[in-house]
């Protein structure tokens, strides 16, 4: 019997081996590009104490370009797009200081429900950020009324 038992568990462990990875990859939500590395934030986004702030207001089919400076040595960003879901639906696209994309946010992607908030961590699996102006495009998907208001932190 204990052939058959270490047959069954070096065949777990196998399947295990090559089943972990996908799991653990899809429970991080992550978006890799070039290195870089985008998740939902973990810091839970508070108003009262976030950091410099855009505040705008949008229409529907409009794109209003940001930029945020990252400076030499910075491992990590902090980004977070807020506005009333009850008026409307934004999206936010982020691009390196070269120009490329490094992925499209919506609503959904840090929560699985419509909360008028993107907060996304981006971070880099080697050192740190390409340094210089990274450009963080939203756009008014839909928007009730005329304009809606946003920030930007």
């Amino acid at each position: 019997m204990t052939g058959k038992s270490s047959f069954l568990l070096a065949a777990l462990l196998l399947a295990a081996f090559f089943i972990m990875p996908v799991t653990a990859e899809n429970a991080m939500e992550k978006t890799e590009n070039n290195e870089i590395i985008v998740i939902p934030s973990f810091d839970k986004y508070n108003p009262a104490i976030s950091g410099t702030k855009a505040q705008n207001q949008i229409s529907e089919g409009e794109i209003i370009s940001h930029s945020r400076y990252v400076w030499p040595f910075t491992s990590k960003i902090d980004v977070t797009l807020s506005w009333n879901e009850n008026y409307g639906d934004l999206e936010l696209y982020v691009y390196r200081s070269d120009d490329t994309l490094i992925g499209h946010y919506t609503d959904l992607y840090d929560s699985s429900s419509k909360d008028g908030l993107i907060d996304i961590d981006i971070k880099t699996s080697s050192g740190f950020l390409p340094m210089g102006d990274w450009k963080l495009n939203v756009y008014g998907r839909e928007v009730s009324g005329a304009s809606l208001d946003y920030s930007l932190t």
